[in-house]
């Protein structure tokens, strides 16, 4: 199958360069608020859709990365004005028409390689154009109207859209301009679904018939010599295409099933799409239908390449963590080497928070909702500040193995304390320290003997004082927990621990904290 291999960026709206490998089938962009990732999904429209091609050159002020502008500007010449250079190498099939037409060498400021298939999109100042403008370029004036926009393909040829290399269509849910978001599906898959000669045939057919309903009315004239006409400028067949469902077209639909119905159209087959980009799917989308949704595109990937931005933790982790490109400051990370064994656990594991844990800078994670409520009280406690102040997530495993997100950390570098019990396991205490040992980002915390076996004992120990006054308990009540008795309140702890941690953060009294919690807070302030 067609589909696109890698992407080479220069000074294009976020990042000043940038290169991605893309998986063949999924790809899952995820990363903060403004990381980049919709700007990758533009870069590959701006160069096999030709977008701003006809657009106004006001629009190159959006278009340059602000740190290569402030570089001209710090140094203002015609050799350091702001440039763009978009690269999408394409993986086709030699024997295909025109293949031939996307194949040559890549050159620009990289070394020159080997042969490849794809196209060129550039940006920049037409020197010949612009002769005379060097001492308004010496005052760091930009000449926008002086750039040229071009299109060539890896063979050195003129990028023309009726020879494009592959079906590529776009679904964004983000646009809230919903009749142009609208045209631009509904033509992209008018030229996805039928080839040039079945399209210009429908083109040329519509605008007769047009002609020939306009004269069966058979308006009255305006006088002698003139009448009324149909102008086939404006009514073009591609922009007043619309995709009907059971006779109801797909704009009227809800927001969340025309999301759906849009990616099942994308996903058949049938309609021959070789690479789909997809853009927070998960807008509008009921928990049902975002599943519905999941499972569409789950049993169909491996049919066309999917390239999709997501916030959604779901998404990310039911379509395969292997498949997840992390877009940070410093490039693009694929998680391609996190054991899949792992990934597979995290597709089935519904109640996970695997992109929290990517998207944070620092993370505790704990056991469960009581670690969860208690910890921050703690911190800014011992700190004198909160932890959203310091950035610092804290991630409640709920019962999954801390161990299968440290494996997903250790592709991260970024620094995560694990919160957890020994559960009265010397052994358990002993591989803490070692894991410990071998790692400088992940440190594991716990009480350090076996009386100190979970975090309630752990709590009650340091403030037994302040407990036993606080909590009540009913006389000669035996508060057994796992058949065992450690006493009334600690085993009424045990037994209730969400209800008495909420206790403690509502009484307004002051609380010791463990010895092994105060090392983790320390620790990660390191």
């Amino acid at each position: 199958m067609n589909y696109i291999k890698s992407l080479h960026i220069e000074g294009f709206k976020k990042f000043v360069t940038l290169d991605v490998q893309f998986n063949e089938h999924m790809n899952i962009l995820v990363g903060e608020n403004e990381a980049g990732k919709s700007t990758i999904l533009d870069a590959i429209k701006t160069v096999l859709n030709q977008q701003y091609r006809s657009a106004d050159k006001s629009v190159l002020r959006d278009l340059f990365n602000t740190q290569v502008v402030a570089a001209f500007q710090a140094n203002p010449s015609v050799g350091t004005l702001p440039r763009i250079l978009i690269e999408v190498e394409l993986l086709l099939d030699s024997k295909q028409k025109n293949a031939d037409y996307f194949y040559g060498e890549v050159y620009g400021k990289r070394k020159k390689q080997q042969e490849k298939f794809g196209i060129r999109f550039e940006c920049k100042f037409d020197e010949e154009l612009g002769t005379g403008l060097e001492q308004s370029i010496s005052e760091g004036k930009i000449p926008y109207e002086y750039y040229t926009l071009t299109w060539n393909t890896f063979a050195n040829r003129q990028y023309k859209m009726v020879k494009r290399p592959l079906q590529f269509l776009s679904i964004d849910t983000t646009n809230n301009a919903v009749i142009p978001s609208f045209n631009y599906y509904n033509k992209s898959l008018f030229a996805s679904k039928y080839d040039e000669v079945t399209r210009i045939k429908a083109k040329n057919d519509f605008r007769e018939k047009l002609q020939e309903a306009f004269d069966s009315v058979e308006l009255p004239p305006i006088s002698d010599n003139r009448k009324f006409g149909v102008d086939s400028k404006k009514v073009v067949l591609e922009t007043i295409l619309s995709v009907y469902e059971n006779s109801v077209a797909l704009e009227n639909r809800g927001s969340g099933m025309e999301s759906l119905i849009k990616t099942q159209i994308a996903l058949d087959k049938k309609n021959g799409i070789d690479v789909i980009l997809m853009e927070e799917p998960e807008n509008h989308l009921c928990f049902s239908t975002l599943q519905k949704m999941l499972q569409e595109i789950s049993e169909k990937q491996n049919e066309s390449q999917i390239i999709v931005t997501t916030h959604n933790n779901m998404i990310a982790s039911r379509l395969n963590l292997n498949n997840v490109l992390w877009v940070t400051n410093d490039g693009v990370k694929s998680l391609s080497s996190v054991d899949s064994e792992v990934a597979n656990f995290f597709v089935k594991a519904d109640d996970n928070v695997f992109l929290q844990l990517l998207l944070s800078k620092k993370v505790f994670l704990v056991e469960g909702a009581t670690e969860f409520l208690l910890l921050p009280y703690f911190y800014k406690e011992l700190t004198g500040r909160t932890i959203e102040e310091d950035g610092i997530s804290v991630i409640s495993c709920n019962g999954i193995s801390f161990r299968k997100y440290l494996t997903i950390a250790e592709n991260t570098n970024k620094r995560i304390a694990v919160i957890t019990d020994n559960d009265k396991k010397q052994e358990r205490i002993n591989e803490a320290k070692e894991f410990n040992k071998k790692h400088d980002l992940q440190n594991i915390f716990m009480g350090m003997t076996t009386t100190d076996w979970t975090w309630e004992i752990c709590v009650y120990n340091v403030n037994k004082k302040v407990l036993d006054e606080m909590i009540d308990v009913q006389a000669g009540a035996k508060y057994s927990f796992h058949d065992k008795c450690y006493g009334a309140v600690p085993g009424k702890m045990l037994n209730n621990k969400v209800d008495t941690a909420y206790q403690m953060l509502t009484s307004g009294r002051t609380f010791e904290i463990p010895q092994y919690v105060k090392d983790a807070i320390k620790w990660i302030n390191r």
